[in-house]
């Protein structure tokens, strides 16, 4: 998942079609209309997808910046296991929005910036 997403940050069309499952990949990927900057990824839960699975599912935040504005993209997705090797099958987008840019409420607080790091390791510095 992080190898797909640091691939599609850097718009490497190879990498990401490598990755792709056969039954679904396209022939190819248009990154010519692409502004979003893609800044990191967080997982949120994983279902299977262990050494002896041959499916997963993960659910992940994107984070990007669109227009000096911060977004977030969440998303849950669908692996396969084929030849000992995890390929992307296909994916569901929960939500888009821009982060939340609520004060902080402390320096023990998650920064608001989506970084996930604590205010005072972060923007507080």
């Amino acid at each position: 998942m992080r190898s797909r997403f640091t691939a599609y940050a850097d718009k490497n069309e190879g990498y990401l079609l490598e990755t792709w499952s056969a039954s679904k990949r396209p022939e190819s990927i248009d990154f010519s209309k692409e502004e979003a900057v893609w800044t990191h990824l967080d997982i949120v839960k994983t279902k299977k997808g262990n050494q002896k699975d041959s499916k997963g599912i993960v659910e992940f935040k994107a984070y990007y910046s669109l227009e000096d504005e911060p977004y977030v993209m969440n998303e849950v997705s669908r692996f396969i296991k084929i030849a000992d090797r995890w390929l992307y099958l296909d994916g569901v987008v929960k939500s888009v929005s821009k982060v939340n840019q609520q004060a902080n409420q402390g320096k023990n607080a998650p920064c608001s910036c989506g970084s996930g790091k604590k205010f005072k390791r972060c923007c507080g510095k």
